[in-house]
């Protein structure tokens, strides 16, 4: 007699928001759909108690992520980044990302970001072209709620293999862009 267990609702939506976060780093600057709108259907697939976190700006989302037994920490010291990037100051925060050492590349920050966004022409906010690993030539995308001081801190951050990978969240959207990702401005 054979035994098999089925995952739960539960395990099948972190499973699925797991392999939506590795597709979006796999291929940088399409749009995938998560199976739940916003941060939380994200942190459930990532965060347990041997991660660290920091959220800026949402105490329902700290909350929930401290009851997975995750460490709350200063940005500075954080795995997992929710912040915004849509002022100045907010960016200026941001600064402070983990980017990892020579040694260690694997312990920089990964953000997640709110954003409004789509591929041309249906985006709003500055048009980025993406190229790099995992695109054939380039992406132009628009990205919205995204301050436009916050490219050129990434772009001076980011020394490959060292710096932050970033997700952008609109609803269910999410968007990729791993650290080997160029961003230009358009």
């Amino acid at each position: 007699m054979s035994l098999e267990l089925l995952p739960t609702a539960a395990e099948s939506r972190t499973n699925a928001a797991f392999e939506e976060l590795m597709w979006a780093l796999a291929r940088p600057g399409l749009i995938r759909r998560l199976p739940l709108a916003g941060f939380a259907a994200l942190a459930e697939s990532l965060i347990d108690r041997e991660c660290s976190f920091h959220v800026r700006h949402d105490a329902a989302l700290a909350e929930r992520l401290a009851e997975t037994g995750a460490r709350a920490v200063s940005l500075a010291d954080a795995d997992y980044v929710f912040a915004p990037a849509g002022s100045p100051e907010d960016v200026t925060a941001l600064a402070g990302l983990r980017v990892g050492t020579l040694s260690y590349p694997d312990e920089a920050a990964t953000l997640f970001a709110p954003a409004h966004f789509g591929q041309e022409p249906a985006g709003r906010g500055p048009r980025l072209r993406l190229s790099g690993p995992g695109i054939r030539e380039a992406i132009t995308l628009q990205a919205g709620g995204v301050d436009p001081s916050f490219w050129p801190m990434r772009e001076s951050a980011i020394r490959y293999p060292l710096g932050f990978d970033l997700y952008l969240v609109d609803g269910d959207g999410l968007i990729g862009i791993p650290r080997s990702t160029k961003v230009e401005v358009l």
